[in-house]
């Protein structure tokens, strides 16, 4: 299939003349999704089909397996392994072990997974998918929607957010979506159409559709090169996904999730909760700033531009714009300079 980037106009005068239609349609994109919470959860699928209803052509590139938590890690120079039959996508895909460490959904023949990390399932996206279905890359790469939010200073350990950086630096339109509701669903057809990962999905599907609305109005570019966005979706009531408004944010370092290295995960209420009540050394989760190791501080950030303090008054959609590359800021450089007077040029 070619790619979709031409000229838009006239696809849309020639459509106009066959079908009459009041408006010109908006141009379709051929849009790759990847994620970090596996091939078989629900909101990725949701994402998928309420994107293929708006027009646009979509390949899933994903783990087979959730792999949450494990950041921008990649295997290098290690071959993707066989499956063991015992992942959460080759039990739902019924795939026995032996199965090919890379393949296709039997039911959808444009989902893939990858017995790897995000990242690694993202780049085969990028690598091999695009090229064999669009002839060459996406318009726009998503990564998710997330079970639970990404914000501040969990982002560094996210799957999600890292496939955004990963993507951002390959010179890629790219955002990173996460949705406030951690309830690990299974994708099925069943789903009813009012349950929240279709809400969720609709909410992205109209932030993809205003980026495309308006392009002619950034030089006919989806984003800046090497600009991506990060998305959180809040907490919100059945039915009202749609209502909600969207807002721009800071990354900042204010999170509702901070790691932090327990010498007894039993001392973690969060990891006790979880089951994992075993007195040895661990990394555990401090719930929005609280129960940390004891002795331990982790600086606050109470900006009401953080994108985490606007997630946690529930009003909004969050969109913090990200670059890909952790340049300082040049008022930053120029101190280091300073410092380091005599040593660096």
């Amino acid at each position: 299939m070619p790619s979709s980037r031409f000229n838009c106009a006239a696809r849309a005068i020639a459509l106009c003349g066959v079908f009459a239609l009041p408006a010109a349609p908006a141009c379709a994109l051929n849009i790759l999704l990847c994620n970090d919470d596996g091939i078989t959860a629900a909101n990725l699928r949701a994402l998928k089909s309420k994107l293929v209803a708006a027009g646009h052509s979509v390949a899933v590139a994903a783990p087979i397996d959730n792999q949450s938590g494990r950041g921008g890690y990649i295997a290098f120079l290690t071959p993707i392994g066989t499956l063991t039959g015992k992942e959460r996508g080759a039990l739902a895909l019924g795939l026995a072990a032996g199965a090919p460490g890379v393949g296709v959904d039997a039911g959808d023949a444009d989902v893939s997974y990858v017995n790897g990390t995000p990242v690694a399932a993202c780049l085969y996206g990028v690598d091999v998918l695009a090229k064999k279905k669009w002839g060459g890359a996406p318009d726009l790469v998503i990564s998710g929607p997330n079970e639970g939010n990404n914000t501040g200073a969990i982002n560094a350990s996210s799957g999600t957010f890292n496939n955004l950086v990963y993507m951002i630096n390959r010179g890629l339109p790219a955002m990173a979506v996460s949705d406030a509701t951690t309830t690990q669903v299974t994708w099925s057809g069943a789903l009813p159409a009012s349950h929240r990962v279709y809400e969720v999905a609709g909410i992205v599907v109209k932030l993809v559709d205003t980026l495309v609305a308006n392009k002619a109005k950034a030089g006919g570019l989806l984003m800046p090169e090497g600009v991506g966005l990060n998305v959180n979706v809040p907490d919100f009531s059945a039915g009202a996904g749609a209502a909600l408004p969207y807002r721009f944010t800071r990354i900042g370092k204010a999170s509702s999730y901070l790691p932090a290295f327990y010498e007894k995960l039993s001392d973690s209420p969060l990891a006790v909760a979880s089951g994992v009540n075993y007195p040895v050394p661990g990394i555990s989760l401090a719930t929005g700033g609280t129960m940390l190791p004891s002795g331990v501080t982790l600086p606050k950030d109470t900006a009401a531009t953080s994108e985490d303090n606007v997630i946690a008054t529930k009003t909004a959609v969050t969109i913090s714009p990200v670059e890909g590359v952790p340049q300082a800021r040049r008022a930053f450089e120029d101190a280091m300079k300073i410092k380091l007077n005599g040593i660096a040029q």
